[in-house]
């Protein structure tokens, strides 16, 4: 479905299909991402389950990475990550998955000769399999906006370990005002104050793209700084959530302890996740409003 093989299918074997970039394997991956033995795919009737052999990066199927040796039974129509590459049982995969993948533009972004995102070439592999992961198991849920902004927000934590507060602020596109704001801390029970700066969010909104403070590549911040210092935020990152041309919404995160809390290539992430979250919560405005 993604990845340096894409819009290739096989038929399955009646009993074991290994998947790797051996070239033994009954489906060879060009994929540097993926290892010699990879995964096979065992077939029982009409059941089918994934194990992974041990394979360096992983292979992810719904909210976990799956331990290796052990087969997990896997639906037809579901995603599954291997290296950068995304695979799919069935024809289902066709008229749900892949016009997805188009749409935000995953397809494009692979590189086909090091299978890595040509935007994210200096993160680590890691980082993007899960990534490639989230936006994979997006997939499966649905039009709900409390649920999406819930998995946004995890997604915020789970990458960005040195943050103490997040929030996801929601704009009007009739009114401008803020539709929603959603605030989460790291620690349940964190007594820490409730809110975000204005400043940072005015600016993402009016310059349209994302802000790190403090930023090693900018100098003339100073002021910046002093109205962080008055809040008591050592770090910040605002990105915003952009459908199309218009931006729905703001991730904004900070932290009270790191000065150098987030790097310019966590912004450059960071801002693909708003990108990304924008096609779902656009999706799920159009529900609601239905």
């Amino acid at each position: 479905m993604a990845g340096p093989d894409k819009n290739q299918s096989f038929r399955l074997k009646d009993d074991f299909t290994y998947i790797g970039r051996s070239p033994h394997s009954d489906i060879r991956v060009n994929d540097p991402a993926v290892s010699y033995e990879h995964l096979r795919i065992i077939r029982r009737a009409n059941r089918f389950f994934i194990e992974d052999m041990g394979s360096k990066n992983g292979t992810f199927i719904g909210p976990e990475r799956i331990s290796p040796g052990f087969g997990l039974e896997i639906s037809k129509g579901t995603p599954v990550v291997m290296g950068m590459s995304v695979i799919c049982l069935g024809r289902r995969c066709l008229d749900r998955v892949m016009p997805f993948l188009d749409s935000i533009g995953l397809s494009n972004e692979i590189s086909k000769n090091s299978g890595v995102f040509k935007e994210h070439g200096t993160m680590t592999t890691q980082k993007i399999l899960e990534l490639v992961y989230k936006v994979s198991h997006l997939l499966t849920r649905g039009p709900d906006l409390e649920v999406i902004l819930e998995e946004v927000l995890d997604y915020v934590f789970e990458f960005f370990r040195k943050i103490d507060r997040a929030c996801i602020i929601l704009i009007d596109s009739q009114t401008g005002e803020f539709r929603k704001v959603v605030y989460r801390f790291r620690e349940p029970g964190d007594t820490l104050p409730v809110g975000f700066n204005k400043n940072v969010v005015d600016r993402v909104i009016s310059e349209g793209r994302g802000f790190l403070l403090p930023d090693p590549d900018v100098e003339d911040q100073a002021e910046m700084k002093e109205t962080l210092r008055l809040s008591s935020i050592r770090s910040v990152m605002c990105v915003p959530i952009v459908s199309g041309s218009e931006t729905r919404g703001l991730i904004y995160v900070d932290s009270l302890k790191e000065t150098y809390g987030f790097r310019r290539e966590d912004l450059s992430l960071f801002t693909d996740l708003g990108r990304r979250a924008g096609l779902h919560i656009d999706n799920a405005m159009y529900f609601e409003g239905a």
